[in-house]
């Protein structure tokens, strides 16, 4: 499957050890933690807020190898906005109808967040001690 991404935030690193931090679903509104690199025991991240999203899912970025082999597949930046191909295809192939959807793609070098969400995101940095479970 051939997908088409454009990238929401820029960022001047990605890192392939990244991963989802934690995933937050409260109020009807979605709170995706990126853990993006550590050092010095410090870790730097993104906080990625969705409000109102219709759908969420995460996968293992293993799962999602059609995607990145995809000459379509924008690299470099942890938040794509998906412009074609993707989860939203795959839903309208099951249902045999199109929907019009605005579709997120949260990436990181291990687990991934496919959003359903007609807003973009708020993305800001964050950063915490390694060990810290009160982020």
């Amino acid at each position: 499957m051939s997908i088409e991404t454009q990238p929401f935030f820029s960022t001047n690193f990605f890192h392939d050890t990244s991963d989802v931090e934690s995933l937050n679903y409260a109020h009807g509104n979605l709170t995706i933690i990126v853990a993006c690199s550590r050092i010095n025991g410090i870790v730097r991240g993104l906080k990625v807020h969705f409000t109102r999203p219709s759908g969420f899912r995460l996968l293992d970025e293993s799962d999602l190898t059609r995607y990145w082999v995809s000459d379509g597949f924008a690299r470099g930046s942890y938040v794509l906005e998906v412009k074609q191909g993707g989860w939203s295809t795959e839903e309208d192939t099951l249902e045999t109808f199109e929907r019009v959807r605005r579709e997120w793609l949260v990436v990181s070098g291990n687990a991934c967040v496919s959003v359903f969400c007609s807003c973009a995101p708020d993305v800001t940095d964050v950063s915490w001690e390694w060990g810290d479970e009160s982020d």
